[in-house]
């Protein structure tokens, strides 16, 4: 039987940050908390923990955020949903790999980078889709109910009309995962129109030849 990993699925909003969140730095405290508290939970104990990006080639760079009227963190301007990650991860390492055909045996922790439609409100970024809470709520039923296939079989012509940036880390992973033991969501609100969602899961991979 596959061990069991340590997968945390969080959000890329560089509202997370405080610096740049400014006045909503507080409005924001319940999603900043409870990603920190899942990124302090799947990288209890772990030996070698990996970042899975929802863009499928953007691994390299530094760590820091810019163009957002400030520069946050270390090095140069990493991709949003890296330099996010690092920002979460503080001084702990993992390894940052793209969405798509993952190979991830040997880490013993996952981060899933990715948010929801972008497209739930009139005022959101990508103004109100019909489809929006409907593809939302597939990624919040599969994601509670520990649904690696759900997930996997998500649409991603539909992803990519709704601005949900997560759904290529969300399909790659559910295509890694073989079953959950344990699954938990901690935070799932759109307060800006944006579906943002922290979760966990205690996994098996599957086995690949």
């Amino acid at each position: 039987m596959a061990p069991l990993v340590r997968v945390a699925f969080l959000p890329v909003t560089p509202m997370l940050v405080p610096q740049i969140a400014t006045g909503a730095a507080h409005e924001l405290e319940p999603l900043r908390a409870a990603a920190r508290s899942a990124v302090d939970w799947a990288m209890t104990g772990a030996r070698h923990a990996a970042v899975v990006l929802p863009d499928e080639t953007a691994t390299v760079g530094g760590s820091s955020l810019a163009g957002f009227g400030l520069d946050v963190g270390d090095g140069p301007p990493a991709p949003l949903p890296l330099a996010i990650a690092r920002w979460l991860l503080g001084d702990r390492s993992a390894t940052a790999l793209p969405a798509g055909s993952l190979e991830l045996s040997g880490f013993d922790a996952v981060l899933v980078m990715g948010d929801g439609s972008a497209s739930r409100t009139e005022k959101a970024p990508g103004s109100l889709h019909p489809a929006a809470h409907t593809f939302d709520d597939a990624v919040i039923t599969a994601l509670t109910a520990g649904d690696p296939q759900s997930l996997a079989g998500l649409d991603p012509s539909l992803g990519v009309e709704v601005k949900a940036e997560g759904t290529p880390a969300w399909r790659s992973i559910g295509a890694a995962v073989a079953s959950v033991d344990e699954a938990h969501v901690d935070y799932c609100d759109d307060p800006y129109g944006v579906l943002y969602i922290v979760a966990r899961w205690r996994a098996r991979l599957a086995v690949q030849a």
